[in-house]
């Protein structure tokens, strides 16, 4: 091989490792050679700006699995601001499910000392945080987006109501697990004898699937769990949600079901969603002994077209809202240790990139 050759193998081999090189480091360029904002995954939960930059900030969502986790904290602590979001069941007080045991876990880990402030959802906040603890009043689900929840026009409501209960493992046949204490099946059990034997409603029941049913719910249709996109479809085909759940802290498909203009019948001693309910979304009940009282004035109010969920949600919650919200929140406590400066920054949004985020219409055909 003569020389001339080797030296230009030897010159494209060098091109070529550097362009990998400029391709592995691409993020450090474009943000203009800034320390590069680590992505961490659950139980942290990444926030973005509306250009798509992370922020030095991140929410611990739920308790850590493990050591592990709690090191990845430990990792990052000095460079960065740890805050809490209440995404799950009562945390940060210890979660009361009996499918789960913390109990070694809130003896290892200190999540309100470990968190300098917290994002909440619950009426009671005096009872979940120290005093003096900067809390903002928000949930995850305030940040479903708009143009993707949204009604299908014209399309034909073939259901009456929508009720989601994914089981906690498909693979297995057990109707008995995590999500049926989470969203309260006991209760949906009693109140769908209601809607089937008393009302004759029809259902659609999402991921319980070979569950046995109150007798007379022959009319009800249930699914496995649908992909996130099809779930979307199928709020438009029913006139209302139901929400049974009580340990529920942040009942997305509340909101999502809100944004596609659909609404809902809430259990009122949910920890988090109750604040969606209003004369403009639905109604809310108790148990299946008042729950007559509150169907009846929600399906009245149906008859009627009295409620405005998607325009209610848009008007007040989305990621433009929401986001605008905790951008205040964030930076009037620690301001000076987020990286990116406040007047570069419209709106912040958790665990997705927003960057090209549409301002919604809150007309029922609108995006």
């Amino acid at each position: 091989m003569s020389l001339k050759l080797i030296s230009l193998i030897l010159f494209i081999s060098l091109i070529v490792l550097l362009l990998i090189t400029l391709l592995s480091h691409r993020e450090y360029f474009e943000n203009g050679n800034k320390e590069i904002t680590p992505k961490l995954k659950r139980p942290f939960v990444n926030l973005y700006d509306d250009k798509g930059n992370a922020l030095n900030v991140y929410l611990i969502s739920k308790p850590f699995r493990n050591k592990d986790e709690y090191k990845i904290y430990e990792d990052n602590k000095d460079k960065n601001v740890f805050l809490g979001i209440c995404s799950y069941l009562e945390f940060p007080n210890k979660p009361s499910n009996p499918f789960e045991n913390f109990d070694q876990n809130y003896k290892d880990f200190k999540y309100k000392e470990i968190c300098e402030g917290w994002i909440h959802g619950f009426r009671d906040p005096e009872n979940y945080f120290p005093p003096q603890t900067p809390l903002l009043f928000a949930s995850e689900s305030d940040w479903t987006d708009c143009n993707v929840s949204k009604p299908i026009p014209n399309e034909p409501k073939i259901y009456d109501f929508i009720y989601i209960c994914l089981k906690a493992d498909e693979k297995k046949s057990l109707c008995d697990d995590w999500a049926t204490y989470n969203k309260n099946w006991k209760l949906a059990k009693k109140c769908l004898d209601v809607f089937c034997n008393e009302y004759k409603l029809k259902g659609l029941l999402i991921g319980r699937k070979g569950c046995e049913l109150p007798n007379g719910c022959k009319h009800m249709d249930s699914t496995n769990m649908l992909k996130y996109h099809e779930l979307q479809k199928m709020y438009s085909k029913c006139k209302f949600i139901f929400v049974p759940n009580e340990k529920d802290a942040s009942p997305r498909v509340l909101t999502e079901a809100l944004a596609s203009n659909i609404a809902c019948l809430v259990n009122r001693n949910i920890l988090g969603g109750w604040k969606y309910v209003n004369d403009k979304t639905g109604e809310l009940f108790t148990d299946e002994k008042d729950l007559p009282a509150a169907l009846d004035k929600l399906l009245y109010g149906l008859s009627n077209n009295k409620y405005e969920p998607r325009k209610y949600f848009v008007n007040n919650y989305s990621v433009e809202n929401s986001g605008k919200r905790l951008k205040e929140f964030l930076y009037k406590h620690w301001g000076d240790r987020i990286t990116i400066p406040k007047s570069q920054v419209k709106f912040i949004s958790p665990e997705f990139v927003k960057k090209n985020f549409k301002t919604c219409g809150s007309a029922i055909n609108s995006n």
